[in-house]
């Protein structure tokens, strides 16, 4: 099928949107800081470039639908239009428009259940960037759910929010909450644990930090154990993908047996929580 050239005309206008420095800079950022964006100022104290200038760069990104802008309060945010640079990519790869990809669901690689958000923005940002965020860039983690993703994405956003330059295991355990569809949110939450107590508890253990977080969170070693406990869960269980609900149980499973335990066990037992109790009624629920 025949390209329409009116299509063709609009990617180009969107890549040729991506070819400056400074707007390549700015999507290197706003991916990093996906899905909850920026704020001008914090755009503009990374890059160091005049207001007027960075006002110009947005406005040319937002036209041609790269990026998507929100008020909230006095700040205008900033954040990566994940389904333009979807489209750009499938079109670069395939030649086919977004219209003539939806008539085609079954060799759709770029929609539906099975996509997986870290693929994307691996293909993206490595062939258009140059640039991979550690939150996108878990090499082993390729069989991640979307579910799973946003977690580890919403994790990233606690940090923030806390000013903190890390993302611990009390992050990964504030992400599942804040998902609040999953399997994982539902166990905790039928043991009476929620998001609001849980960034309470958070917080009286750690504080709040100081300074900016950066653009590319850390993950403490914890943290990354929690991550490769979550793979080992999943392959023993004989499930093909890694969800929330082996993220919950490599929380509960890092701490076992160590003297020291992470901050997201000492948040669930400062809240009542039975441990031993919850790992075994989700093991049951699994198997």
């Amino acid at each position: 099928m025949a390209v329409n050239h009116e299509d063709t005309a609009r990617y180009a206008d969107i890549f040729a949107a991506l070819g400056s420095e400074p707007r390549l800079e700015i999507m290197r950022l706003l991916f990093a800081a996906y899905p909850e964006g920026m704020i001008v100022g914090e755009i503009q104290e990374k890059l160091k470039i005049p207001n007027s200038t960075l006002s110009h760069h947005l406005e040319k990104l937002r036209i041609e639908g790269l990026v998507n802008s929100r008020k909230e309060k006095q700040f205008l945010w900033y954040s990566a239009n994940a389904e333009t640079m979807e489209d750009l990519l499938a079109f670069l790869y395939t030649g086919r428009t977004k219209g003539d990809r939806s008539l085609d669901p079954i060799n759709n690689t770029y929609t539906g259940e099975g996509f997986m958000f870290e693929r994307f923005f691996e293909s993206i940002l490595d062939r258009l960037l140059g640039f991979m965020p550690q939150r996108f860039y878990l090499r082993g983690y390729e069989k991640f759910t979307q579910k799973a993703i946003t977690v580890i994405t919403l994790a990233q956003g606690e940090s923030r929010r806390l000013g903190h330059k890390y993302l611990g295991t009390e992050q990964l355990l504030l992400g599942l909450l804040a998902e609040g569809n999953s399997i994982a949110s539902q166990f905790l939450g039928s043991v009476g644990v929620n998001l609001e107590t849980a960034q309470i508890e958070v917080q009286k253990i750690i504080g709040r930090g100081k300074g900016l977080t950066p653009v590319d969170i850390p993950f403490t070693s914890r943290a990354k154990r929690v991550l490769e406990l979550s793979v080992e869960e999943s392959q023993q269980l004989g499930h093909n993908e890694i969800g929330t609900e082996h993220l919950l149980l490599g929380i509960l499973g890092e701490g076992a047996g160590a003297i020291e335990q992470g901050v997201a066990i000492k948040v669930l037992q400062n809240l009542s929580v039975d441990i031993i109790s919850l790992e075994q009624r989700l093991r049951t629920a699994l198997t």
